[in-house]
Parts: C-alpha cells; sequence; structure tokens
C-alpha cells in the first residue's frame, strides 16, 4: 500500500504514512490562505474604527436599538411560553372535564341500574313470606310423612323380629308346663332347670339344656340384630359344643380353638414372632357330675359356673334390651331363672302385648306429651317392646345416645358377682364329701353290715331326678335299728333319698 501523498511504499518503521515533507507540503497552500485572510480581516478592522470615529453619535443610536429589539424577542419567546404552557393546562383541563363527565355518566347509569334492581326486588318480595310459609309447611308436612313411614317401618320391622323370635322359639320345642302353682320350662324336650339344682342333674342334662339355650338365644340375637354382652360361640366343624367369652374378651378375638383340643395347646404366635394372647371361652358343658367336678377339677368347676352365669346374664340383659320384665333386676333368684326369663323374652311378653296399639301414632299429626317433640325435628320416644331397640338399625339404635342411656339403666348383677353367689348356694348344697361312691358290681362286695342307699342328690326334688338325674349309689355306715335307720340321726344335707334296704 502507498502513502496517499508521496506515493511511497508503506513501511512501518523506515517510512510510515504522512511523512514530514509531504505533510508540510500539503499544509502550505492553505497556511497561506489563512495568512491571507487575516490580513483581509485586519485591513476591515482598520476600515470600521475609522468609520465609528467618524459616526460616534450614529452608532449610540444604533446600540440602543440592538437592545431594543432583544429585549422584544425575549418578551416574545415569554409570551410564546406561556402560551404554550397556557394550551397544555387549558388541555389537562378539557382532558379532567371529560373524566368528570365520564365519571358523572357512570355514576347515573350504576345509579339507574341500583334503582331498577330495587324495583325488582321490591316487586320480587312482595310475596316473599308467603311463599315461604307456603314451602315451610310443605316441608314439614313431608318431613312429618317420612317420619310417620320410618317409623312405620320400625313397627313392621319390629313386629317381624318378634315374630321369628317367637316361631323359631315355638319350632325348638320352647314351651312352658303348669302344674298346679308349678311352672316349669322346657327346650328341644330337656327341662330348663334352674341353676341352683345343677348338684343333682347329670352332665348330659345340663349339657343339653345350655345347649339348647345357647343355640335358641343366638338365633334369637340373630333375629333381634342385638349383640349380647357375652359371646357366645355355638358347635361348628372343629367345634363340637358351645362355648361363652367373658364380657372383656368377648368380640376382640381371631379363631379360637376349641377348649381341649390340640389346638388349644399350641400357643398362638403373631406375624412378628411373639405369642399372642388368645382369651380362654368359658365352657357351656360338662363331662362329669357337678360335685365330682367341683372335688376332682375346680378350675373347670369354677369355668363351667362363670359360663352359665355368663349365660344368664345375656339373657336377662337380652330382656332388658327388649324391655321384657322378668321380675327383680336385683334379685339374684330372678337372674338365675333362665327357663322363665327365655320363654318370657322369646314368647311370653307377646303373648301380653297381642292387644297394644303400635308404638308410633298411625295420624301424621305429631304426639302431644312427648319426651321429644317431631316439631322440634326429634323422634317421638318408642314405647319398649320386642324387636324394637337392636344394633341392626338407625332407628333406636342401642348404640346412640337414647340406646346408651338405655342400657346404663339396666341395672342387672354383674356375672362375677353372679358366679360367686352361685358357687357358694351349690357348694353350701354339694353332698357330704365324706360319702363313697361305688359303681357297677362293687356294690355287691364287701358290704357285710351297712345300709345300700340310692338317691338323686341333695338339694334335689324328685321331679327334678324324673327327668335325667344321675342315680347315686353310695354306702353309709349307720347303726341299723330293725332295719331302718332313724330320720331324726339324718345328717343335713340327705334329702332326697328314697329307698333303704338291708343286706
Amino acid at each position: 500500500m502507498n502513502c496517499s501523498i508521496c506515493h511511497r511504499p508503506h513501511h512501518a518503521k523506515k517510512l510510515p504514512f504522512l511523512c514530514a515533507v509531504d505533510a508540510r507540503n500539503c499544509l502550505y497552500e492553505s497556511r497561506v490562505e489563512y495568512a491571507q485572510a487575516l490580513i483581509e480581516t485586519e485591513d476591515a478592522e482598520h476600515r470600521v474604527e475609522a468609520a465609528l470615529a467618524s459616526q460616534e453619535g450614529v452608532g449610540v443610536t444604533q446600540d440602543a436599538k440592538f437592545k431594543t429589539g432583544a429585549h422584544v424577542d425575549w418578551l416574545r419567546a415569554e409570551e410564546a411560553a406561556a402560551a404554550d404552557r397556557t394550551s397544555q393546562i387549558i388541555a389537562q383541563a378539557d382532558r379532567l372535564k371529560d373524566e368528570i363527565d365520564a365519571a358523572r355518566r357512570e355514576i347515573a347509569a350504576k345509579k339507574k341500574a341500583i334503582a331498577q334492581k330495587k324495583s325488582d326486588l321490591a316487586s320480587a318480595s312482595a310475596g316473599t313470606w308467603a311463599r315461604w310459609n307456603r314451602q315451610l309447611d310443605e316441608v314439614q308436612r313431608s318431613t312429618q310423612r317420612l317420619k310417620y313411614k320410618w317409623n312405620r317401618s320400625a313397627d313392621s320391622m319390629a313386629e317381624t323380629r318378634a315374630f321369628l323370635c317367637e316361631s323359631s322359639a315355638r319350632l325348638y320345642g320352647l314351651r312352658q308346663i303348669k302344674k298346679g302353682s308349678v311352672k316349669r320350662y322346657e327346650i328341644g324336650g330337656v327341662e330348663i332347670f334352674d341353676l341352683h339344682a345343677m348338684n343333682s342333674l347329670s352332665p348330659e342334662v345340663i349339657s343339653t339344656s345350655f345347649a339348647h339355650i345357647a343355640h335358641i338365644l343366638v338365633l334369637a340375637a340373630h333375629y333381634l340384630s342385638i349383640r349380647l354382652p357375652a359371646e357366645i360361640t355355638i358347635p361348628r366343624a372343629d367345634y363340637p359344643r358351645p362355648t361363652i367369652f367373658s364380657l372383656a374378651s368377648s368380640y376382640k378375638h381371631g379363631e379360637v380353638p376349641f377348649p381341649g383340643s390340640v389346638a388349644s395347646q399350641i400357643p398362638p404366635v403373631s406375624d412378628d414372632g411373639e405369642q399372642r394372647h388368645v382369651p380362654w371361652p368359658r365352657p357351656l358343658f360338662i363331662d362329669k357330675p357337678l360335685p365330682t367336678l367341683a372335688k376332682e377339677d375346680p378350675s373347670a368347676y369354677s369355668f363351667f359356673l362363670e359360663g352359665a352365669s355368663l349365660l344368664a346374664y345375656d339373657i336377662a340383659w337380652a330382656c332388658c334390651s327388649q324391655g321384657v320384665s322378668f321380675g327383680d333386676k336385683d334379685s339374684y333368684e330372678d337372674m338365675c331363672n333362665i327357663g322363665q326369663n327365655l320363654w318370657r323374652l322369646l314368647i311370653g311378653d307377646q303373648l301380653h302385648r297381642r292387644s297394644v296399639e303400635p308404638t308410633f301414632p298411625s295420624s301424621l299429626t305429631p304426639s302431644t306429651g312427648s319426651p321429644r317433640d317431631e316439631d322440634n325435628g326429634e323422634i317421638t320416644k318408642p314405647k319398649v317392646m320386642l324387636g324394637r331397640w337392636s344394633h341392626g338399625t338407625l332407628h333406636s339404635f342401642l348404640g346412640g345416645a337414647e340406646g346408651t342411656e338405655f342400657v346404663r339403666n339396666f341395672k342387672i348383677l354383674p356375672p362375677l358377682k353372679l358366679a360367686d353367689r352361685l358357687k357358694k348356694r351349690l357348694s353350701s348344697e354339694a353332698p357330704m364329701l365324706d360319702w363313697e361312691k361305688i359303681e357297677g358290681d362293687e356294690v355287691e362286695d364287701g358290704l357285710d353290715d351297712g345300709v345300700l342307699v340310692r338317691g338323686h342328690g341333695s338339694g334335689g326334688s324328685a321331679g327334678r331326678g324324673d327327668l335325667g338325674a344321675a342315680s347315686v349309689m353310695t354306702v353309709r355306715a349307720v347303726a341299723v335299728n330293725g332295719g331302718v335307720s332313724d330320720s331324726a340321726n339324718t345328717a343335713k344335707g340327705t334329702s332326697g333319698w328314697t329307698r333303704l334296704k338291708n343286706r
């Protein structure tokens, strides 16, 4: 690349662009012209000064005119600026006026709309109270109809439950037998004995009677949709005889093996490998006479009496839950009379209520004087009848507030207290322990002197013995006087002996 002035090749060090000579030569003509201009300017200044000197007065006037013109220009500029500001202010005021007019028009439109809405609301609310009262009356009538249908349905369900209980009890053979002033009760052809008479009964009679009672009680609880306080397990596969659980362990366990079976001897283990507690059900059966069981196995004897007490407690609780009166609830004797209680629960109480009106009135008008008025949206408190209270329906639900209060008022003897009193009563009426029981051919051996006595056990009547009571053969060494022992010397607890024989 060559220099634009001298047109020589460029060299970064030796021949850079714009060398000094070329630059001076390039600027020479401009410097000459600048010098000529300075000379001409100086000459002009001299001529001006001369002219001013000759015309001094005229110069003063021109200066004044110059100053006056400058002031006028400034004033005009200020006027223009003021006019510009004024125009801006006027434009802003016009915009504000337009906005105010728009806001006024909007407010007027809203006021008009509000007035129209008020007018519409006034016209619409002219008959509001009348319509509200009419709708309220319709809702109340509809509610009363629904309550009436619900109550009638509850009545029908209660009647059905009562019919099923009575029919199943009669089919099972539950009946009352009157002999003069004495009443006996049977189920399945076996007498339902009083718990105090178990000392004189055979194990088969006791076990069979309890099995029938447990079966019909579970069936009745199913029909009535109630959960008995003490859970009863009826016979099934791998569970040949009925049992009953205590109140604390009822409905709180899994599969429980039959007491005494091989499975019951194996301790259960939970999923985490720890031994799991399984409740021990109380048996409702025995394999030996009760006095013998008390002597040979006191633990099994206590368990059986607890089971009998729990069964009596279940029957008494079922009577209370269905409004069936069985005498004094605090009476130990009335609770032990399970035959009468079961018969009154399933059959007897219904015979006295055939002519009783339904629990709820048939009219749609709410009943007056009831504890809970239907005007307040409440259900009228029902009269107690069989099948009314249950755990299976919301109507008269035993688990609700009213049902809980109803159950709290039962005030019946607890099972443990009942078992203690029963055990004490049976122990006091048990046969004397110094008697020796001889069975089979032993009766004929070694009896040179003595009395062969045949009886039905202590505390039992002859009528009880005729119903399958075990015939106990015992030998008692007595002083024989003419072949008959003196009745005055008979020890306490030997009532029921029927025959004396000399050897």
